[in-house]
């Protein structure tokens, strides 16, 4: 199997407003053939997470389009079912309007993710820069031909995250090249690269924040919402075979002193040692920067020639980091061990401190 996770949004947050081509007003985001330029749409956000298919169809981490047969979803995350054929059918391009209506700030690229071998059956989406929820965004032009590369969701931490180190608790932001951190399973290790991703905290890039003691943390924990906690717990091996595995941090909302939170802006901090480790952030357990195939093209290009200058083994696509230091639960996985976490309090990580 060649199994590719990447973050898709459902179509649904997407939404014709108005177009030249009347027929598709009031309807999700459709092939871009269809969409005449010109034409307006409203994003809600809120529809994210991450979906992983099987490529058999050896694309070199391509998402191919018209060729459904060689991309099967393993797990669709809630918003396309298990087993479907899926391809990236066309790529539309978007700027955001301004409150006069002007189009402004940078061009935008929709991936357009369609299934059963159907252009006009959408089931989501990606883009290449974060969309904002609430605002409205105008098509300035598109392709047909929607091969597109996977592109994973960064995962990292919120500014001010102390992490576990030899000389103590360091804020994340300060952490260097070389400092000695903390790991569960090897001891203090060097960190190899680090990095931080501006964004706007709104949608599927708003954090999620962890209140005080909600999981063991210290202080407050301020996480992506991909970004995996580490989970040991008697329940999970009865689910799962394994006490501890690791769960992204948008599948922990709903416990109590979990949620995602809105705001202007944030910073994401990411570091990365040789290969995957869980360390220690603000008293709990969670990962590190995690090199999964689709990660590098998900960088900035700067980020992306440090990372590859630093460590040349690995591959233009980082393919042979190795895999994550423990199991990783799927979305559907996540949903399981939650609801057994809600009937226990939401003591979630009470063996991970």
């Amino acid at each position: 199997m060649a199994l590719r996770s990447f973050f898709a949004q459902g179509s649904s947050s997407l939404v014709v407003t108005s177009s030249s081509n009347g027929s598709i007003v009031g309807d999700a985001v459709i092939n871009n053939s269809d969409t005449p330029n010109g034409t307006v749409f409203a994003y809600s956000g809120g529809t994210g997470t991450e979906v992983t298919l099987n490529d058999t169809g050896g694309g070199r981490n391509r998402f191919n389009d018209d060729r459904e047969a060689d991309h099967v979803i393993t797990d669709g995350g809630g918003i396309v079912a298990d087993g479907v054929q899926v391809e990236s059918e066309s790529h539309i391009l978007v700027r955001e309007l301004d409150g006069n209506g002007n189009p402004a700030g940078p061009e935008i690229t929709i991936y357009v993710f369609s299934q059963g071998g159907q252009t006009s059956n959408v089931w989501g989406f990606a883009t290449d820069l974060p969309l904002e929820a609430g605002k409205s965004y105008v098509k300035t032009g598109g392709q047909n031909a929607g091969t597109s590369r996977y592109s994973d969701y960064v995962t990292c931490f919120g500014e001010g995250t102390q992490i576990e180190t030899a000389d103590g608790q360091v804020a994340v932001e300060d952490i260097t090249t070389g400092q000695m951190v903390w790991t569960k399973d090897a001891g203090l290790q060097p960190v190899r690269w680090i990095s931080s991703t501006p964004v706007r905290g709104g949608g599927n890039f708003a954090p999620v924040v962890f209140a005080p003691g909600a999981i063991g943390n210290a202080g407050e924990l301020v996480l992506s919402q991909q970004h995996r906690v580490h989970v040991e717990l008697p329940v999970a091996e009865m689910l799962f075979g394994q006490a501890d595995v690791l769960v992204a941090a948008k599948h922990l909302c709903g416990l109590p002193g979990v949620r995602i939170r809105e705001q202007a802006a944030i910073r994401y901090f990411h570091f990365m040692f040789d290969r995957h480790h869980i360390v220690r952030s603000n008293g709990v357990l969670t990962e590190s920067f995690f090199l999964a195939p689709g990660s590098v093209a998900a960088l900035d290009a700067a980020q992306r020639v440090e990372l590859l200058l630093l460590f040349p083994s690995l591959g233009p696509d980082g393919s042979r980091f190795g895999g994550t230091a423990a199991m990783t639960l799927t979305s559907g996985e996540a949903r399981v061990l939650r609801g057994c976490l809600e009937t226990r309090g939401g003591q979630s990580c009470s063996a991970a401190r």
